[in-house]
């Protein structure tokens, strides 16, 4: 069997590379996770300093504890939207700030935290248009929360995170191709909950690295939930919504098998994971989420020196489904997703195109068919800064629109590591 701490961070590193089929940069890896970091965040916090900087001194102490990292990336958006009708939404100012910190006080047993600072009040109930992008409102005022804070101890965590269900909101590249994925009201995050979770590493590495993961959850309802200085309050059990059980009877079962090699020219990263969702007041039933999703990675060219410095040249290749019976926990109601998305990668440039098709079904009411398609071109600059340029065209019901905008992505390491005694390593 793997060690506990050394297996769970080679997984956690290479599910951030995206299934890269070779070493990815540290400004790839932001690229990728420009909007949504937290894997990044956490991956750099447990992994930046695995690589000593030079051969320890036996007679010194080494592996001293505790071990503390933090890490930040921060995305400032210029952007706005037109409405084919009704309400437009100005070009505006948007930050977004995901900090990590990591507090290690052994082998099997630390403290992960994620605050996440994004653009958090609803959009005006009258407004027409406010399914339109709804997690790029650019213009809305923002509050900062904790987003994940848990436990490790081994294979086990206990505490708010979120449940390793879809990949979609994290590795869609593009600053905007979330839109429909995230959140879990509208998309399929399973973020702000809280609950225990199991992970089974296998020990045969010959055909990628392999994991289970079971976990059982609950929406959060505690203080973690506030957020400042826009507030968005507790969670009450009245307020319905996916996930708000009495208890944490939500069970989530996940199958990841992470760069798995296809023959010499490429690496797959696969997930199959099912949630089955308690009923929630005012619902009818309890939802039933099913996923399955492949990342491939082709290098192009390049050797290990160029990919160090990050002049190397890859395509990368995803897909992933999803669907969500019961929706909204109406018997009988169903929500598709299909994303897809093709990434080329040369040197400090990046293009990207992608698409998400969603589709509700139910019973009685029509299908509704919604549709979103967006490009990207990205550049990374000598200081780790990624500059994207981005347009998206959005179809919700019988609502469309156009949403175009610039943003800085910019990585920061406070502290990569630091330990309470001892030497460096």
């Amino acid at each position: 069997m793997l060690r506990t701490t050394e297996g769970r961070r080679r997984l956690r590193a290479a599910l951030i590379g995206g299934a890269l089929a070779i070493l990815a940069a540290a400004p790839e890896a932001a690229a990728q996770s420009a909007v949504a970091p937290s894997a990044l965040l956490a991956s750099q916090a447990q992994t930046s300093a695995q690589t000593p900087p030079g051969s320890p001194n036996k007679s010194e102490e080494v592996g001293g504890w505790p071990k503390i990292s933090f890490a930040s990336v921060g995305v400032l958006e210029y952007g706005g939207m037109k409405a084919d009708s009704g309400l437009s939404r100005d070009a505006a100012l948007a930050l977004r700030l995901d900090s990590t910190f990591l507090l290690e006080f052994n082998d099997t047993l630390s403290v992960d935290g994620l605050f996440q600072f994004k653009p958090r009040q609803p959009l005006r109930q009258n407004d027409p248009n406010r399914e339109l992008f709804i997690n790029q409102a650019a213009g809305r005022d923002e509050g900062g929360r904790m987003k994940e804070l848990y436990i490790r101890y081994g294979n086990y965590r206990v505490g708010k995170f979120v449940q390793d269900f879809g990949r979609a909101y994290v590795f869609l590249p593009g600053p905007f191709a979330r839109d429909f994925v995230e959140e879990s009201e509208q998309g399929y995050e399973p973020a702000d909950m809280i609950g225990v979770e199991r992970i089974f590493i296998f020990e045969n590495e010959n055909a990628g690295w392999h994991q289970l993961s079971l976990s059982a959850f609950m929406v959060d309802r505690t203080f973690l939930h506030d957020s400042f200085p826009y507030n968005e309050g507790l969670i009450h059990y009245k307020n319905g919504g996916v996930g708000n059980t009495h208890w944490p009877e939500n069970v989530m079962l996940t199958d990841d098998v992470i760069n798995m090699p296809v023959g010499h020219w490429g690496q797959v990263t696969t997930q199959a994971s099912v949630i089955r969702w308690g009923k929630t007041y005012g619902a009818q039933r309890g939802e039933f989420w099913s996923t399955l999703g492949a990342d491939l990675s082709i290098p192009l060219h390049g050797s290990v020196g160029d990919t160090l410095s990050g002049r190397f040249s890859q395509l990368r290749l995803y897909v992933e489904g999803a669907r969500r019976d019961n929706f909204a926990g109406v018997a009988g109601r169903a929500r598709n997703y299909l994303s897809a998305a093709v990434e080329y990668r040369n040197g400090p440039w990046t293009l990207d195109l992608t698409t998400t098709q969603r589709r509700t079904y139910d019973r009685v009411a029509p299908l509704q068919k919604d549709q979103f398609y967006t490009g990207s071109i990205g550049y990374t600059l000598p200081s780790a800064t990624i500059l994207s340029v981005s347009v998206s065209h959005e179809k919700v019901g019988d609502r469309e629109g156009f949403y175009a905008g610039i943003t800085l992505t910019q990585t920061l390491t406070a502290l990569s590591r630091w330990i309470g005694k001892g030497r460096y390593y």
